[in-house]
């Protein structure tokens, strides 16, 4: 992918800078050398991080280096590093490349896809891909919300029942009328109201009962993605976890949004960045600094040096 399409796609999606103070990049290894579990392995194979993209590995301008040098030395390592983003896989393999997390396995679409990535030959083959029928929903939220825009995710794309905010929606995309998006299996459903104030959409959301029969995560703006109940990017996790032979006590979570708390909670060691809102930070076991600090690349670190392995970059 061209490098001017690449940015394209960082900047229409990536909150701006928290505004953090910096941070030394040493402090907040140690913190989180502190802060880690007794139990946490030392062996690196032992050990899965699910990493949030926006907000936790991106700015708008993309990643710094360090994040870049430290994914490098954690695959080196053997240490599972799996991007876990409410993307979708066409919007997350860019990213991917731009990160230098060219192999392994990246969860998208808050957990209903499940992807392993090779790089020679390069090829990506999807593992898991969860569907569900998005007609209650659809039809639910019309009746409370009539002026909201819906995009069902389907393979490939996003079918919308008109243009999102410009900008907005980054992958290929499609208007058809809202009965014929009702009838469409989807991946992820996203419900996006301009108009409203985001405590607004949040609170009508529930009040409707969306949270309660559905996944529900709102993003920083009166945008939320849902999914059917249990499928998450924890849940994702857990069944990569499984699979890879990772014991509980080497799960690791680090991210900053409402659709990051499953696996922050389900993580034997829930980081939260430094960016995010007082609400998340107490759902983990530990706070690191905000993206533009590198708070994940410091988190990576520490697991590495805890597994005897040094390679910082100060």
């Amino acid at each position: 992918m061209k490098e001017e399409e690449t940015e394209r796609i960082l900047n229409l999606v990536t909150p701006p800078p928290s505004g953090e103070a910096p941070i030394p990049f040493h402090h907040l290894v140690e913190a989180a050398k502190a802060a880690l579990p007794e139990n946490m392995p030392t062996d690196p194979s032992r050990i899965l991080v699910g990493i949030d993209l926006d907000g936790t590995l991106l700015l708008p301008t993309g990643t710094s280096e360090r994040v870049r040098s430290t994914i490098r030395a954690a695959q080196k390592a053997g240490l599972h590093t799996v991007i876990a983003t409410g993307r979708s896989l066409e919007a997350t393999t860019p990213v991917l490349q731009q990160i230098d997390k060219t192999n392994g396995w990246a969860i998208c679409s808050n957990g209903a896809i499940t992807a392993h990535i090779t790089p020679s030959p390069e090829k990506i083959t999807i593992s898991t891909l969860d569907f569900f029928d998005p007609r209650p929903l659809i039809d639910r939220v019309s009746a409370h919300i009539p002026h909201a825009i819906f995009g069902v995710e389907v393979p490939g794309m996003f079918l919308i029942s008109e243009e999102f905010p410009p900008g907005e929606l980054i992958e290929a995309h499609t208007i058809v009328p809202i009965e014929e998006l009702r009838e469409h299996h989807a991946i992820k459903v996203v419900i996006r109201a301009p108009d409203m104030r985001k405590t607004d959409f949040d609170s009508l959301l529930s009040a409707i009962g969306v949270p309660d029969t559905w996944e529900c995560s709102v993003g920083w703006t009166s945008w939320a993605d849902i999914l059917p109940l249990g499928v998450t990017k924890a849940s994702a996790l857990q069944r990569l976890a499984t699979q890879l032979g990772v014991p509980p006590s080497g799960t690791v979570a680090i991210g900053d949004g409402t659709n990051d708390i499953p696996m922050i909670r389900w993580a034997n060691f829930g980081v939260v960045m430094g960016g995010a809102c007082a609400d998340i930070k107490a759902e983990g076991d530990h706070v690191t600094g905000a993206v533009e600090n590198d708070g994940a690349a410091a988190v990576i670190q520490a697991l590495l040096e805890h597994c005897g392995i040094t390679n910082r970059a100060e």
